[in-house]
């Protein structure tokens, strides 16, 4: 069975650390970037089947322009994309394509069960249970 990627892109590693604790899984492989070039390239490697990425980050290009990127390059295969923000939800939406029914918005605090949920349905992953903690 292939590995089933997400990639986490934050530029606080106190987030990252935070969404990959929330969304560990043995059934899925989390990978994070710090910024937008590392999210880029490790995505043309790893085609994950999600990203979850902060809006505003220093570098390469904030999570709009990375997103405007990954759509362009034929090598990496759209997936959906959840964006986090501490930024108004409404001035964040228009940042946003208004066409693409693969980008989701959450705001920050994000909250850690609606996340763990999608992002485990997404991946065919069931409920870890207990005794294997």
């Amino acid at each position: 069975m292939p590995k089933k990627w997400v990639l986490i892109v934050d530029d606080d590693p106190a987030n990252l650390l935070l969404l990959e604790s929330v969304i560990e899984h043995p059934g899925i492989d989390v990978t994070t970037a710090t910024d937008a070039l590392q999210a880029f390239i490790q995505a043309r490697d790893l085609k994950p089947i999600l990203i979850i990425s902060d809006i505003n980050m220093p570098g390469y290009g904030d999570g709009t322009t990375t997103l405007k990127r990954l759509r362009q390059d034929p090598c990496i295969p759209a997936c959906p994309i959840i964006f986090v923000t501490a930024m108004d939800l409404a001035d964040a939406r228009e940042l946003l394509p208004k066409n693409d029914p693969t980008i989701g918005l959450m705001q920050k605090p994000v909250n850690i069960q609606i996340l763990r949920d999608y992002v485990w349905k997404l991946a065919g992953v069931s409920e870890i249970p207990k005794s294997s903690l």
